[in-house]
């Protein structure tokens, strides 16, 4: 009988030691977690929200519009180049405050068609606009028919200009 009342005792003991522990901040038998409490919740949307409003007001529509539109027109300039140098003849481009063509004839009544085959006419978004509005040409060598640097302007939200090298026609 001794045995199994030392035993009990022991146990006690044991018990008791670890209440004591606890108590005291040493490990403590932990409960599992169930999920996130609601002010959690709370303040995790409301951190998302924040950053999300944050986010979208650095993407404007209109930045990626300017930006895209500037590079269509950039890319027609140069193709206009490339084809008067193929086929050896006079491209006009033509610019105006909401649109670009590269043209056979000075009045763009004959558009270019492009490599997808459609007629290489670009009309700008809306609050987009190109500056200046002219026409110029290249010749079946690829030189352009204005004697100085042509700037052109792509302007939105912000602004996007390339130049056309006067005696090579290079668009950078």
């Amino acid at each position: 009988m001794r045995s199994a009342r030392a035993g009990d005792e022991l146990r006690k003991g044991t018990a008791r030691r670890a209440r004591s522990l606890s108590r005291f901040g040493a490990a403590a038998p932990r409960r599992a977690s169930r999920g996130f409490t609601l002010a959690e919740l709370v303040a995790g949307i409301l951190i998302a929200a924040i950053l999300a409003a944050g986010a979208s007001a650095l993407f404007s529509r209109l930045t990626f519009e300017t930006a895209g539109f500037a590079d269509q027109l950039r890319s027609t300039v140069a193709y206009a180049q490339k084809v008067a140098i193929a086929q050896r003849r006079t491209v006009f481009v033509v610019t105006t405050a909401g649109s670009a063509a590269a043209c056979y004839d000075a009045g763009c009544a004959t558009p270019i068609a492009s490599p997808t085959g459609s007629a290489l006419v670009l009309t700008a978004p809306s609050g987009v606009t190109v500056s200046p509005a002219t026409s110029f040409s290249f010749n079946g060598l690829g030189q352009p028919s204005f004697g100085a640097a042509l700037t052109l302007s792509v302007t939105g939200d912000g602004a996007r200009s390339f130049t056309v090298e006067p005696d090579t026609g290079y668009v950078r």
